[in-house]
């Protein structure tokens, strides 16, 4: 019994351990970002660095007054409406998928894994001459709709594996009392699957979020996004360490923030069906 008990302590210490390191792990760089950007660049960089100091908030001022704001604003329209965009395509696909037979609907989660992960180079520069005899080069509309040919698979991938969830048996009853397959899919499917959907909206809002090769590639000054404005401090003679540090913990606080809200759904819809 005793050894019982000191297997399991050690056990239970083991874990906390490694919990501790992975969460340090993951903090520390936030942390040095936000020392960085509270502190002047002699206090910056000194060796050994000053634990205690007087932190300089000014930094933060100045990035939203230099263009800053405009582009974390662009960045919040593209996540809202490329968000949009994406559950309105992908939730029918997915709830198509669940409901009926497609031939070679055995090798479509596989097409979607595949699409998922294709490169994004490779559609980048054809788009790129399309945008401009469209005039969606440089907008957030144009960034919006590009964005949906990664996150469209991935969304459909992950709501159709909560849809799948849901008893088929509900949707045979609400059809057998007279619903449409739309009615079906508004009235039983989405209220049932509605912690996957919040899941999958958070997951693709952080990757739009975070997305920089598309971004970079078809903006310039008007649809300019957070992280290429971040980018934006590095200049060729110096790089403004205060600013572009500002201006990245600026841009990871909103996820941050919204994870930390919307956190009950994304636990509730990743483990969704986990258990009947």
């Amino acid at each position: 019994m005793n050894r019982h008990r000191a297997r399991t302590r050690l056990t239970t210490f083991v874990a906390y351990a490694i919990a501790l390191f992975a969460t340090f792990l993951s903090l520390f760089p936030l942390y040095w970002l936000f020392v960085i950007s509270t502190k002047t660049p002699r206090e910056a960089f000194k060796t050994p660095p000053d634990l205690i100091y007087v932190p300089d908030f000014s930094k933060y001022l100045e990035i939203w007054g230099s263009g800053f704001g405009e582009s974390f604003l662009n960045s919040a329209l593209v996540v809202l409406l490329g968000v949009a965009l994406t559950l309105l395509a992908a939730t029918p696909a997915a709830y198509a998928i669940v409901r009926f037979r497609i031939r070679g609907g055995r090798y479509v989660r596989l097409w979607l894994l595949l699409a998922y992960t294709t490169p994004e180079f490779l559609f980048v520069i054809p788009m790129y001459v399309a945008y401009q005899q469209l005039g969606l080069y440089d907008t957030v509309i144009g960034l919006a709709i590009i964005y949906q040919v990664f996150a469209i698979p991935f969304a459909v991938w992950l709501i159709e594996s909560f849809l799948r969830e849901v008893p088929q048996e509900l949707g045979d009853s609400a059809r057998v009392d007279g619903c449409s397959e739309l009615q079906t899919l508004l009235k039983v499917y989405l209220p049932l699957a509605a912690p996957g959907l919040a899941a999958t909206s958070i997951l693709v809002g952080i990757n739009m979020w975070n997305e920089v090769t598309i971004a970079l590639s078809l903006t310039f000054d008007e649809a300019r996004t957070v992280q290429i404005a971040v980018a934006g401090y590095r200049g060729y003679a110096a790089i403004r360490w205060q600013e572009m540090a500002a201006a990245a913990v600026t841009a990871v606080v909103p996820m941050i923030i919204f994870a930390g809200i919307a956190q009950r759904y994304i636990v509730k819809g990743l483990t969704f069906g986990a258990v009947k």
